[in-house]
């Protein structure tokens, strides 16, 4: 319905590029990808035949900004990529259009003779305050409310675009929200047959071997990519339609020193997705190293064995691969060889390197998969953690769904394996990169006994309908952890639930953006930001329950917050720590205790199990069993005898066989004088504490 040739021709014509561009990030005519394969889009919320201003969203790396240069290319739209531009704020495009391409070129922006097709709306959303963001769409709003302007069609991952959409609402203009959807397997075989062509292009003898059996080789391709596809754990259909996943199935095809494709096909096999893209990067480590030893074994005689065996093993080529995608020097062996011998054999890999297959012929990844291959090692196994930290750090959207899942798999394979509460964060936005529209990412961190910490990630779908079933997820670990790390969360977030005595430092030194619901309970917490921004997390079905809490035992720095905005009238900040009674906090200021220490337990408990319930269709409440009756949410008798007493009086009950529990906000209000608002807030009063006193009583009596 959404194609380029047929919807986007019709709602886009009448304009034409300009001559040439003065300012980086804003394009002219953008570069198309040779082979290009268009993916579908699907209506997500607005009315496409009507509106001004378009919202494609989609996972990292599905390829939007492929998609909007060649959208962009076919209508004559500018292309303004907001990676590379100056950040956004107020006057960005009529200002960024005045000065790239000429004031004569923003009157016939005006006129519908020019459009504008902008890309990676994420990064602008990263490297921009949230007023700053919100002053650039509004810009946008000015151009695409002139009756004769063309819509402009924004692109970004699924947080940024929503968030974009929301903004535009509240606006007099009128946005679409659409969907870039995985490839389909007409697609996907499509991409793989282009793909594999270039592939074949690289090499002359591959070339005539791909011209000569080219059914044979696409048979492979196409066989790899069902064994992923039958895999089953919910996300295969979308994985084996996945850009760089295809990517990698046609380098691991075309092998030119291994024709035997059948025979490499039974070699292949692995009992996951993510075990068979690590099985294809082995191959491929494998394969490159025999190429070079070939070589050098060609230029210097037979190697001696004992030499062969040290030589360009798949630790060495992701240690110089790490270096080249890190920036840094090339590694020195680590064993002895003769000063000859090293001479040519360093000389051979300098030229083998920049050809890797995992590199783009310099110092960058050749796709996403190998990226994430390169900086999992680095994270785990290969001692550059520092390096790779610091990198994720400072290139944006570094982070991609596939390391998340290649981090998850690589800590399941051990239970001894320990996440660093240092990786926390950085998986987290890696976890929410690979969102669609209308899911959400999720981060819950519990204490589960003396020094030990269980950290659990989980993908939310949120309901598209009045369906009575209960919401979808997706669930990795728990993973153990500990506290002698720092957890850092930079880029904007919600759903974030902590209630463990770790160190949390928020913030990028700039801003600090934070969605409901979330709830901190630290032992120490940072807030390096110089502004603060609370809003309610999109998607939510109880917008009325919309709280941030922040708690902790002690606060080493919140010196540098200046400013605090509180976005809509439905999002509430908590706070509660020593010295919280300052500004710009005592606004926001609760006190968490103020009884015995069995109730102030008993109260703490009571929260933490009630707001641990998630809004899902027709307004319910519901938690999936098992997170309710863990150890860490009950901790002793106590908390047992709370839940036992929940149930008893109907504020909770088990639906779905007991794979779910439900909260009935009604009864909670009827039997504990409360809401879901209030104790998100930790405001008790004298009806739940002689609710709670009873349950206690209850205990003292067995």
């Amino acid at each position: 319905m959404f194609d380029i040739q047929g919807f986007w021709a019709n709602r886009l014509k009448g304009a034409e590029s300009p001559v040439i561009s003065k300012l980086p990030g804003w394009v002219v005519r953008p570069k198309t990808v040779n082979g290009f394969v268009e993916p579908n889009l699907s209506l997500v919320e607005g009315n496409p035949d009507s509106a001004k201003i378009f919202i494609l969203s989609a996972p990292g790396a599905v390829g939007k900004s492929c998609y909007a240069a060649e959208l962009a290319s076919r209508t004559g739209f500018s292309f303004v990529d907001l990676a590379l531009t100056s950040p956004l704020g107020g006057n960005f495009f009529t200002g960024g259009m005045a000065n790239a391409f000429g004031f004569e070129d923003l009157s016939l922006l005006a006129q519908g003779k020019r459009g504008l097709i902008v890309d990676a709306l994420d990064e602008a959303q990263l490297r921009a305050t949230p007023e700053a963001f919100e002053a650039g769409l509004k810009d946008l709003v000015a151009i695409a409310g002139k009756p004769s302007s063309c819509p402009i069609v924004l692109l970004g991952r699924a947080v940024a675009a929503e968030e974009a959409f929301l903004l535009l609402l509240e606006q007099e203009i009128e946005p679409c929200l659409l969907k870039i959807e995985f490839f389909t397997d007409k697609q996907a075989f499509k991409y793989i047959e282009n793909k594999i062509e270039k592939c074949a292009d690289r090499d002359g003898r591959l070339g005539t071997a791909y011209e000569n059996f080219r059914d044979t080789y696409l048979d492979f391709a196409k066989c790899l990519r069902a064994q992923l596809m039958s895999l089953k754990d919910g996300s295969e259909r979308n994985f084996a339609g996945y850009a760089p996943v295809l990517d990698a199935i046609c380098e691991c095809t075309m092998d030119a020193d291994d024709m035997n494709i059948m025979g490499r096909l039974q070699r292949l096999n692995s009992d996951s997705q993510i075990g068979l893209i690590q099985t294809i990067s082995d191959s491929i480590l494998d394969r490159e190293r025999g190429k070079l030893l070939k070589q050098l074994s060609e230029q210097v005689g037979t190697l001696e064995e004992s030499l062969a065996e040290l030589l360009y093993q798949p630790e060495e080529q992701l240690q110089r691969l790490a270096a080249s995608l890190f920036g840094e020097e090339q590694p020195i062996l680590g064993f002895e060889m003769d000063p000859e011998m090293k001479r040519i054999y360093n000389e051979m890999v300098d030229r083998f390197l920049p050809q890797h297959p995992f590199l783009d012929g310099g110092s960058g990844a050749a796709n996403l998969v190998f990226k994430s291959v390169i900086v999992l090692w680095a994270l785990t196994t290969g001692g550059k953690v520092d390096q790779a930290r610091r990198t994720i750090r400072e290139r944006l959207n570094f982070e991609s769904g596939l390391l998340f899942e290649m981090y998850a798999k690589w800590l399941s394979e051990d239970a001894e394996r320990t996440l660093t509460l240092e990786d926390v964060g950085l998986l987290f936005t890696a976890l929410a990169s690979q969102i669609s529209a209308r899911q959400r990412p999720s981060l819950e961190i519990y204490e589960e006994g003396e020094d030990s910490i269980s950290v659990r990630f989980e993908i939310v779908d949120a309901p598209d309908t009045d369906d009575a079933e209960p919401i979808h997820s997706k669930t990795w670990g728990p993973f153990k952890s500990n506290s002698d790390t720092t957890l850092r969360l930079r880029a904007p977030f919600s759903n974030v639930f902590i209630d463990a005595p770790i160190m949390v430092e928020l913030g990028d030194g700039e801003s600090l953006q934070i969605g409901a619901p979330t709830s901190i309970s630290a032992k120490q917490l940072v807030i390096s930001a110089k502004s603060l921004s609370i809003h309610s997390g999109s998607g939510e079905t109880l917008r009325e329950h919309q709280v941030v809490s922040l708690e902790a035992e002690e606060v080493a720095d919140i010196q540098p917050v200046q400013n605090i905005i509180i976005r809509d009238r439905v999002t509430t900040l908590a706070v509660s720590w020593p010295e919280a009674k300052r500004y710009p906090w005592v606004t926001y200021f609760v006190e968490m205790e103020g009884g015995s220490p069995d109730i102030n337990f008993i109260r703490r408990r009571m929260r933490k199990i009630l707001t641990a319930f998630r809004s899902h269709s027709k307004g319910r409440l519901v938690r999936l069993a098992d997170k309710i009756d863990s150890l860490r949410m009950r901790k002793d008798a106590r908390g047992t005898a709370l839940i036992d007493q929940l149930l008893q009086d109907g504020i909770l009950s088990k639906i779905q066989g007991g794979k779910f529990y439900m909260l009935d906000p009604d009864l909670m209000a009827e039997h504990l004088g409360t809401d879901y608002h209030a104790i998100q807030q930790q405001q008790f009063n004298a009806r739940t504490d002689a609710y709670l006193e009873r349950v206690l009583a209850g205990i003292e009596e067995e």
